[in-house]
């Protein structure tokens, strides 16, 4: 019950429970952020969306080489958060964070050069939806980057343990390139960091053709 009440608080974070997880989650999820910008390779002219922010981190890295950055998150909490992290880069039209649902981007038909996602898909309610969103909001040619725990190594130490909770769905790498291929991508691929230490530097990455 308490795991469970955990990965809802982890999925929406909601007051002072959200601002704790948020603070967790900006330590703990630094290396993640920082391999996933590196394999972004954000360059000057591009226009990039993340969704799933939590406090911005990743957001507030890439706004420092890309044209534009914009975001959803579900979580008002997590969206004051990293508007905070950003302020001025949202004040210079930089950055734009909304609150929102993954399933419903709001945002025109192939704007993005670039989306990526951190630690997120796991709480999607509608992963299928969400994907073929974030395929509709990118340009031809554009790339999405999805960063996870795989469930294959989500209990390496433990194998026969519980994987997951209602509100915390995991995916293998290859399930999440079956998602990515249903929602129109090409192109699939992984990067995994090979320092076991580093589990969630571990990235699932298509293209709109």
């Amino acid at each position: 019950m308490f795991q469970r009440y955990i990965d809802a608080q982890y999925r929406k974070p909601t007051g002072i429970v959200g601002r704790w997880i948020g603070a967790k989650m900006a330590q703990q999820h630094v290396p993640e952020n920082e391999w996933t910008i590196k394999l972004l390779d954000v360059q000057p002219a591009d226009k990039i969306l993340e969704v799933g922010f939590g406090p911005g981190l990743a957001v507030e890295a890439a706004a420092k080489r890309a044209a534009v950055v914009a975001g959803v998150d579900f979580s008002n909490t997590m969206v004051s958060a990293a508007r905070r992290r950003c302020a001025a880069a949202v004040r210079a039209g930089r950055v734009d964070l909304r609150q929102g649902d993954a399933a419903r981007l709001p945002f025109k038909d192939k704007f993005f050069s670039k989306a990526f996602s951190i630690h997120s898909i796991y709480f999607w309610q509608q992963p299928l939806t969400s994907l073929r969103e974030m395929y509709r909001v990118l340009m031809p040619g554009g790339k999405v980057v999805l960063t996870v725990l795989p469930r294959e190594r989500w209990n390496e130490g433990n194998p026969d343990a519980q994987v997951g909770t209602p509100e915390c769905h995991p995916y293998s790498g290859d399930e999440l390139i079956h998602l990515l291929r249903q929602a129109g991508f090409t192109r699939m691929h992984i990067e995994a960091d090979t320092n076991r230490q580093f589990r969630s530097n571990y990235s699932v990455i298509g293209y709109r053709d």
